[in-house]
């Protein structure tokens, strides 16, 4: 099975896992420079953000599921769902694994 494959099947499978979760956002947004977005977590931790990464930390407001973010990705960027779901989810795990996102 090819990489790309096997990452889509993982992908798919995380989807699947956090569909109904809350995220919500840790930490505490510094600003902004040339396209690159800072978040700290602390004063000896401080993360930078793409703008996608960024854009999902947004999204986490621990009101809306991954699936309504999913929904409200598709329409702000104008591509279908499906599209959506493999970024989205990629920069959820990311977020989570530095303890910016929280599931709940």
């Amino acid at each position: 099975m090819s990489e790309e494959k096997d990452q889509k099947i993982k992908v798919n499978e995380l989807f699947q896992e956090i569909k109904i979760l809350k995220p919500t956002r840790q930490g505490v947004f510094l600003g902004e420079e040339e396209e690159k977005f800072y978040v700290a977590k602390s004063e000896e931790e401080v993360y930078e953000l793409s703008a996608l990464a960024y854009y999902v930390w947004l999204l986490c407001d621990g009101e809306h599921t991954v699936e309504e973010m999913v929904s409200k990705m598709s329409q702000d960027v104008k591509v279908s769902e499906e599209e959506v779901i493999e970024p989205l989810v990629i920069a959820l795990d990311s977020l989570s694994h530095a303890g910016l996102v929280k599931f709940v």
